[in-house]
């Protein structure tokens, strides 16, 4: 167990606000301060060199199993003293991504009177907030860009029977802009396994959207049974992979993604191909006066003026 450290006087601007809004017991400026911060993880020495793999750092108190972190490399020294030689920095976007057992908690700068025991629930919460509140949050914000891979027999439903909903999980085509590559982007997502997602000749089909309706898309907090589920407070239980963490089952991967039921599409919403060789090609644009989806003529990327969700305009390789 951790033992407390009376004396600690923070350098930093943020740590000085950190500890101030705890001192007032002002909970919600403390967790938006960390929300936005990046927090260290101790590592050992061997680690460190690459001569034994890198673990969490954990210790147990009152029960439980928690996972240590600080907020700089002197709040860790005051703690851990001369063992505090190496520190792997993370935010809480890629501490959720690889959180190992949802029955730990985060135990934040332990050791000092600045300190915070948070579950995994508000680990989850503070890494991937929803569509509403990064709207209260960015008020001049457009709507967010979409997108969802297709199997076959999605696309099937869309442009052979018609179909201008959605269900399932999707992400936030900003997340994935960096990857340009088929079967990069169906690994990154946990989908690479799924029959049909990476196409023969080596492609994927995205539906891509903007968003209208933000609390329709719920961020999926749960687990793959009750007990992990009740662990995070989530709602949804899924099979592994699944994390529950609101993040994509990669934990090498920072992509938010959430779940809808039955959205409809809203009109211009456009189904693309991104090939092999990294170019996108939009397929289909749906007509939402008309109800009905409109194929295109092979257009790539760069000559789709007209199109709202190309390269650079929130697709892969732009923003959205």
């Amino acid at each position: 167990m951790v033992v407390v450290v009376q004396e600690w006087r923070p350098e930093s601007p943020f740590e000085k606000r950190l500890q101030a809004a705890f001192a007032a017991e002002d909970l919600p400026v403390c967790l938006g301060l960390l929300r936005q911060a990046e927090i260290g993880l101790p590592v050992t020495p061997a680690a460190a060199e690459g001569r034994e793999p890198t673990a969490w750092p954990t210790f147990t108190g009152g029960g439980r199993t928690w996972m240590a972190a600080y907020t700089s490399i002197d709040a860790m020294r005051v703690v851990l003293g001369d063992t505090a030689e190496h520190v792997r920095v993370v935010t809480f976007a890629e501490l959720a991504a690889g959180w190992p057992d949802p029955r730990w908690g985060l135990a934040v700068n332990p050791g000092l009177t600045t300190s915070f025991f948070l579950e995994a629930g508000t680990v989850a919460r503070l890494a991937v907030p929803s569509l509403v509140q990064e709207r209260l949050a960015e008020p001049g914000s457009g709507p967010p860009i979409m997108q969802k891979l297709l199997r076959p027999a999605d696309l099937y439903a869309h442009l052979a029977e018609g179909e201008s909903r959605v269900s399932g999980y999707c992400h936030r085509a900003r997340d994935v802009a960096h990857i340009a590559t088929p079967a990069v982007l169906a690994d990154a997502l946990g989908r690479a396994h799924e029959e049909g997602v990476v196409t023969d000749e080596g492609s994927v089909n995205i539906l891509r959207w903007r968003a209208v309706g933000l609390d329709l898309y719920r961020t999926p907090y749960g687990g793959v049974d009750e007990a992990s589920r009740v662990a995070v407070a989530g709602w949804v239980i899924e099979e592994p992979p699944f994390v529950g963490m609101g993040l994509v089952p990669n934990a090498d991967q920072v992509i938010r993604e959430y779940k809808v039921d039955g959205v409809g599409l809203p009109h211009g919403t456009e189904i693309w191909e991104l090939t092999v060789d990294g170019v996108e090609y939009r397929r289909a644009v749906y007509d939402g006066d008309l109800g009905r989806w409109v194929l295109i003529d092979d257009v790539p990327a760069g000559e789709a003026s007209d199109g709202p969700f190309h390269r650079g305009a929130g697709g892969p390789g732009g923003a959205a």
